[in-house]
């Protein structure tokens, strides 16, 4: 137990010391890494182990308990006879019969447990998409900058050129007017960009749990290592063991044993108990042997508390002391010596039918957020999936849209060559491309961290569902060909490829060994 707290606080420890990102990081990578460093999980995990513990407590109620009692009364007083006994026994007592109440306790505190399991399942959920989310953001965003880049370059040497011509009177002064206007607001997009970026790496940071003086640098290649799949072609299956629900349906079955444990208090306790020793009235070693037999019973009776207790003794020889509850030492003879005492508290538990009222409360509380929650969860999941459709119809409309001024611009691209169109009339065609490539972007990671959200809510695999899917190698991909395309890459030019190091069980099975969906 000692060595596993150290050693996650030895865990918690190290996320204050920097971190290397030196390797390009895959998403998988980005998710491991953020989920070991987060300090919410380590606790979580720290707290759980409390619950062995509390289990070993509530099994020691069927261990007899034992005990070494000591006894002594010492009288030196003037004009009195000395008196010295000592008496040293060996007691045991055990319980017998509690109406069940022992074995409710331990079911609660293993309801309790499974609660906890799936409020950390909850939590890896929780920490698992906000990393991710800021993944796939920083992921556009470096798309989104790497569009503005390339256009970027392409209008410097497209301005080079117009200087020329302007030079020569090849061009008119209205055109070059009107191109620095269009030159500054492409611009001011740009700087937007490049900030909207350096805030996604902040961002990714953050959820990573890493400084923001830590270099991160992502995978390229992200749009060719998924593959999306159109969602409506599969038909939803909610998953009946997703955390949520099942803490719900947890939390139901542990108001049902606090309101039988209410309902069962009248069932009385039965304990068994004993005695062995020796006694004596002068010093060690004790002659005389002494040994009993007690028994205890308790009930609650709505509201009235019953005690009895029942002791029964022998003393082989001389005079010793019987100590009597309530009553205090009283000396006794060799032979059988007993006592009994019984006591009623008459309605001494005046909150007991309020702690019934809130038991059944409870009780109705839980169920109906168990049929709130169950709503919210099924309206969620098919809201999320109506949300995905609308997306994935979307990216494919603008993808095409895209296509389409793709081809439009080579044609103008030709036309340009041989003198047919004017310059604006190429940049114009150019920043259609260029506006429907940043558009189809939008639509794209939508569709992506939308489908993340639903797949978590059923319980699929998210890098491997039936709405998109992370593959360990790169291929090309419908958008990955338009981009590559407008880049106008070299035929014989060869791609740098960075393969992943090694394909990962996806962290959300990062659990204990109980801890099953």
């Amino acid at each position: 137990m000692w060595c596993k707290f150290f050693s996650i606080c030895f865990c918690l420890g190290f996320l204050f010391y920097p971190l290397m990102a030196e390797d390009n990081l895959f998403w998988e990578d980005c998710v491991w890494i953020g989920m070991e460093r987060n300090g919410s999980l380590g606790l979580e995990q720290v707290r759980s182990e409390i619950f062995p513990i509390l289990t070993r407590e509530k099994w020691k109620q069927y261990l007899p308990k034992l005990g070494v009692h000591y006894f002594g009364i010492f009288s030196k007083n003037p004009e009195q006879i000395d008196q010295e006994y000592r008496d040293v026994r060996l007691q045991i007592q055990q319980l017998l019969y509690d109406g069940g109440e022992t074995e409710r306790e331990k079911q609660k505190l293993e309801i309790r447990r499974l609660i906890h399991s799936e409020e950390k399942k909850l939590l890896r959920e929780k920490i698992f998409k906000s990393i991710s989310l800021s993944y796939l953001s920083f992921q556009k965003r470096m798309l989104v900058d790497l569009i503005y880049n390339l256009r970027s370059e392409r209008y410097k040497l497209e301005q080079k050129k117009r200087k020329k011509e302007l030079e020569l009177g090849l061009s008119s002064k209205g055109e070059s007017e009107w191109l620095k206007v269009w030159e500054v607001e492409f611009q001011s997009k740009q700087i937007h960009s490049d900030t909207n970026k350096k805030l996604a790496v902040l961002e990714l940071q953050q959820a990573m749990s890493l400084d923001p003086n830590v270099r991160i640098t992502l995978a390229g290649g992200f749009t060719e290592r998924i593959r999306l799949f159109d969602p409506s072609a599969n038909l939803m299956a909610p998953n009946e063991n997703h955390p949520l629900r099942k803490k719900q349906r947890l939390q139901i079955e542990l108001a049902e044993l606090e309101e039988e444990s209410l309902e069962n208090d009248w069932k009385p306790k039965l304990v068994l108990g004993g005695y062995v020793g020796k006694n004596g009235n002068g010093g060690f070693p004790l002659q005389n042997e002494i040994y009993g037999l007690s028994v205890g019973v308790q009930a609650n009776l709505g509201g009235t508390s019953f005690q009895s207790n029942t002791q029964n003794g022998i003393q082989s020889e001389g005079n010793g002391i019987q100590r009597i509850p309530g009553y205090g030492p009283q000396p006794v003879g060799p032979g059988e010596n007993s006592f009994q005492s019984g006591s009623i508290g008459l309605f001494d538990d005046f909150g007991r039918n309020k702690k019934i009222f809130d038991s059944k409360m409870s009780l109705l509380q839980a169920k109906a957020d168990w049929k709130q929650s169950e709503i919210g969860f099924l309206n969620q999941v098919q809201s999320t999936e109506i949300k995905l459709s609308e997306l994935y119809q979307k990216y494919n409309l603008y993808l095409e849209n895209t296509k389409s001024n793709l081809n439009q611009h080579k044609a103008k691209r030709e036309e340009r060559k041989f003198g047919l169109i004017s310059e604006i009339e190429y940049l114009k065609s150019e920043e259609e491309v260029f506006v429907s490539l940043e558009s189809v972007l939008e639509p794209y990671f939508q569709y992506i961290s939308t489908a993340l959200e639903l797949v978590l809510l059923l319980g699929e695999n998210p890098f491997d569902n039936r709405y998109y899917q992370v593959e360990s190698k790169r291929t090309p991909s419908d958008l990955s060909k338009v981009l590559d395309d407008w880049k106008e890459i070299p035929q014989g030019e060869k791609i740098k490829i960075n393969e992943p190091i090694q394909k990962k069980p996806y962290p959300f099975l990062m659990e204990d060994p109980y801890e099953t969906r």
